[in-house]
């Protein structure tokens, strides 16, 4: 076990996963100092009350007295600050190694899958604490409940792990939970089957009696060999924790599930979609494994939240509902477009496309998809930590064939169309990763108080 000594500085603190780990050491009472090129971000208020010294941008000069040195793969090589703490010989750690060792404990649970890993992740997490057990919380979001994106506890530990750039294979977990596999991140896998053997790896990995609940509907995990460790499925028509039935009532998912004989439903009014039913699945089957008892579980996950930003509805302009979430990917914004259609509501999308890579590597399932919502304003691709490229996210506009379509390349100009754009819908959704949840926010305050 580490002993978590001398002062760690977080390059790239920002960064949700970093926030996340840097709050959990400052819990913890070690000395944390962190930087970001952002002088404003989502959990700054939470760092700062935590005790972490933060500065903005990059410099040699904030490795003063630093012992550790923790970056994530938004920092490149050519960093200068990165390049000054090799030069002084400080360790520089990948954040996966930080997140391993929180992990490396008596009982711990780590959750990751291309789809629904924040969310299944805090569901797990809020069932916990309302079970009594205090966990520790890692996550990759910002959950109410939960007090943030992170949570210092004395009873098991749950963390997101993420699988954009291979370095799970690191982490050890009692329990792993893995939702999903499906063609993002592939600028670094290169092939499905790269993502897949890694995942693999992942599953079979520490420590040796370790569990996986895997999903039974996924193709790609239902055709590996896991012959070597223990599994249980979960799913439509699984031989373990079977999903009987999903459905909605309304816009909330109601889930049938049956385990060891018995039936179990599972209706949440907090949450919307079919696609937060299968993770309330996952949720329960984890927690079956974990040893709670299933009618125990069954009613806290009836109690739990969406992270923030998943979902989530900042209030309303002139009775039209401004919500914000941060669907990237064709497969995310399709979950969100079947939630509105079952509940008829008329919603104008505003998709601000993020990463260039997935930009084009998925352009043209982007475009199918995007046709399928009949009111849409594409903006401009937020790059995120890629390098400037001459790209523009015009021709995925002209392409796609919505009754109703608008492109504006810069925030001044929606904000300012917008109000009278939205008129007569009945939400207006804000969707993506990059700045357009803080555009969300900041579109909501202006307008909410002339309305």
């Amino acid at each position: 076990m580490v002993q978590w000594q001398g002062k760690y500085h977080f390059m790239a603190v920002g960064g949700m996963g970093m926030s996340a780990l840097a709050k959990i050491l400052a819990q913890k009472g070690v000395s944390v100092s962190g930087c970001d090129l952002q002088a404003q971000f989502m959990t700054r208020e939470d760092l700062i009350g935590c005790g972490v010294s933060l500065y903005v941008g990059h410099d040699p000069k904030h490795l003063k007295n630093a012992d550790f040195v923790v970056y994530s793969s938004a920092i490149k090589p050519d960093n200068e600050e990165f390049q000054a703490a090799i030069g002084e010989h400080i360790p520089v750690l990948h954040r996966s190694e930080i997140l391993a060792d929180l992990l490396d404990v008596e009982f711990s649970v780590a959750v990751t899958g291309t789809h629904g890993k924040s969310s299944t992740t805090g569901f797990i997490a809020q069932a916990l604490q309302l079970l009594g057990y205090d966990p520790t919380f890692i996550g990759g979001a910002v959950v109410n409940p939960l007090g943030g994106n992170a949570k210092l506890g004395t009873g098991p530990v749950v963390g997101e792990v993420d699988e954009s750039d291979g370095s799970l294979v690191r982490i050890p977990a009692s329990l792993k939970v893995v939702l999903n596999l499906d063609d993002d991140h592939l600028p670094f896998y290169g092939t499905m089957e790269n993502l897949a053997a890694t995942m693999q790896r992942f599953i079979l990995g520490r420590p040796h009696n370790s569990v996986s609940v895997l999903n039974y509907n996924d193709p790609i995990l239902k055709g590996m060999d896991y012959s070597s460790r223990r599994v249980r499925w979960c799913g439509f028509g699984s031989p373990d924790i079977g999903v009987d039935s999903l459905q909605l009532e309304g816009i909330n998912p109601k889930v049938r599930l049956s385990y060891g004989g018995k039936s179990y439903t599972i209706l949440n009014n907090k949450i919307f979609g079919k696609h937060n039913g299968l993770n309330l699945a996952m949720a329960f089957s984890s927690l079956i494994v974990m040893g709670v008892k299933p009618d125990a579980a069954a009613e806290v996950l009836e109690q739990v939240e969406t992270p923030r930003r998943r979902q989530q509805i900042l209030g309303t302009i002139n009775d039209t509902a401004v919500m914000v979430d941060i669907a990237l990917h064709p497969t995310e914004l399709k979950a969100l477009r079947e939630v509105f259609e079952s509940g008829k509501q008329r919603v104008l999308l505003v998709f601000q496309p993020h990463r260039y890579s997935r930009y084009k590597l998925l352009f043209k399932e982007f475009v199918q998809e995007l046709s399928h919502w009949d009111d849409v304003v594409i903006t401009e691709i937020y790059r995120s930590d890629e390098p400037p490229e001459d790209i523009s996210s015009y021709p995925l506009f002209t392409e796609i064939s919505s009754r109703n379509k608008y492109f504006y390349p810069d925030k001044e100009k929606l904000f300012q169309d917008l109000p009278s754009i939205m008129n007569g819908y009945d939400i207006v959704l804000f969707a993506g990763l990059g700045s357009i949840g803080n555009w969300a926010e900041e579109f909501f305050i202006e307008n909410s108080s002339k309305s």
